[in-house]
């Protein structure tokens, strides 16, 4: 009971407010951005982590009248440093906002809870109470930025001296003493002020040299520009109005070189010229020297894509090679198949009106079907090339479909049967289509190959 006494009377001496001059800022929705070269951006409000870039909304200007959107690489940001920050702005908020009112209302349940502790006679639900009474004190610390820390230290010890005595008086014969050393207080970074007029500008200039987006930089070196009051800073105004004329320059610089540069190498990998693309993408790297390296995003990915384009231009290199090895076989290939392809084309109008189950004469049908099944035997004693056998598969199988197409149709005609008609219609169409296929892609084979059709 002594220690219950002692206990709750620490508990009303809690509801005193603290001070917490040493927690306020002047606008608590000031956050900071860490860089790894030690620039502490100011960002009004909080940020986001999407993907590998941090996004967050650039304040410029002590009032804060500028506020630019601007991301970064999270690789250029020391995440860890901005992250505790956020949890001191944060926790400065909940301090000057509901962290009094919270700690009387968790005071306040703790006190009633102890209050009827009083009243309780069986020893084990006493024990029970003061454990979960103790418990969601840690708990509310552990979830309101271990506010009022000291206090709530100071409240667990007196609860682990009276949980030590009602473990006695319940008779357990053997326990623990496992005290509690209260809330961790959290690590968090000193709060800074927000950032006066002259801070704030060259912040800005910071930001924009941080910037990887032209798009982003640009915007930045604008809002800088507007957050400068009247006349004043003329020496920083015209550094900032120089910078945004050496971007739009170098915004202009930067699409000639990529328009110059992307002509070259198309010309080159379309004579499959592998060491004048290459040459192009070194040359990528002295152009950005000469421009000052300000586009570092942009440059990144036209060297990109300019390796892409030497890694299909050597693709292509090796097309045009194999195209040469294999021109003379698929040449003599197409003599050979000459003849079979002559006779689908005399036999299309046959085909076509067989398709369109209009008929043609039995002894014209009779011949044709003649004519294909010579030609089929021809077309089985050729053997193609590399590079053509799924072309020769494709004709024989024109020549096959063409023969049954034929075969049906005589079928019909003599046993003026309209289930076989329409069979012979649909061979017809299939040997038409064949035919086609067959004759399109061996063409193709023909004829050297075109970059875009190895890329």
């Amino acid at each position: 009971m002594r220690l219950l006494l002692a206990l709750g009377c620490t508990l009303l001496a809690a509801f005193v407010p603290a001070t917490l001059s040493a927690q306020t800022i002047d606008s608590g929705s000031i956050f900071r951005i860490f860089l790894k070269d030690g620039a502490a951006l100011p960002s009004y409000g909080d940020y986001a982590v999407v993907g590998d870039r941090l996004v967050f909304a650039l304040a410029i200007g002590q009032d804060t009248s500028q506020v630019q959107v601007m991301s970064l690489p999270a690789s250029s940001v020391d995440l860890d440093r901005t992250a505790r920050y956020a949890r001191s702005v944060r926790a400065a908020h909940y301090a000057r906002t509901r962290g009094e009112a919270d700690y009387a209302a968790i005071t306040d349940e703790v006190t009633r809870a102890l209050d009827q502790l009083t009243r309780v006679e069986d020893p084990a639900k006493r024990l029970a109470m003061a454990e979960e009474a103790k418990r969601r004190l840690l708990r509310w610390s552990s979830e309101n930025y271990s506010y009022r820390a000291a206090d709530i230290r100071e409240l667990v010890r007196l609860f682990d001296e009276v949980i030590a005595e009602l473990r006695v008086a319940a008779g357990e014969s053997t326990f623990s003493l496992e005290f509690s050393t209260g809330p961790r207080v959290p690590d968090l970074e000193p709060l800074w002020p927000a950032p006066a007029d002259r801070e704030s500008l060259d912040l800005a200039l910071a930001a924009a040299r941080a910037a990887d987006m032209p798009e982003e930089r640009l915007g930045i070196l604008r809002a800088a520009l507007g957050a400068i009051p009247g006349d004043a800073n003329a020496e920083t105004r015209a550094a900032l109005n120089r910078e945004i004329d050496a971007e739009l320059v170098a915004d202009t610089a930067y699409a000639r070189l990529s328009a110059s540069l992307l002509a070259r190498a198309e010309r080159s990998m379309q004579r499959g010229d592998v060491r004048g693309v290459s040459a192009v993408e070194a040359d990528l790297a002295a152009q950005d020297d000469a421009l000052g390296q300000r586009r570092r995003g942009f440059v990144a990915s036209l060297a990109a894509r300019l390796r892409a384009m030497v890694e299909g231009t050597a693709l292509f290199r090796l097309a045009l090679d194999h195209y040469a090895l294999v021109r003379g076989p698929r040449l003599q290939y197409e003599r050979r198949v000459r003849p079979v392809l002559a006779a689908l084309d005399g036999a299309a109008p046959v085909l076509a009106r067989i398709r369109d189950m209009n008929g043609a004469s039995y002894q014209r049908l009779e011949d044709t079907e003649k004519t294909l099944s010579r030609l089929r035997m021809t077309l089985d004693a050729i053997v193609p090339p590399d590079g053509l056998a799924a072309v020769h598969a494709t004709l024989a199988s024109a020549l096959r479909m063409a023969e049954q197409a034929c075969a049906t149709r005589r079928e019909a005609v003599v046993t003026t049967s309209l289930a076989a008609a329409r069979e012979a219609s649909s061979a017809a169409s299939g040997a038409i289509l064949l035919s086609t296929q067959a004759r399109g892609d061996l063409v193709t084979l023909l004829y050297p190959p075109r970059p875009d059709a190895v890329r």
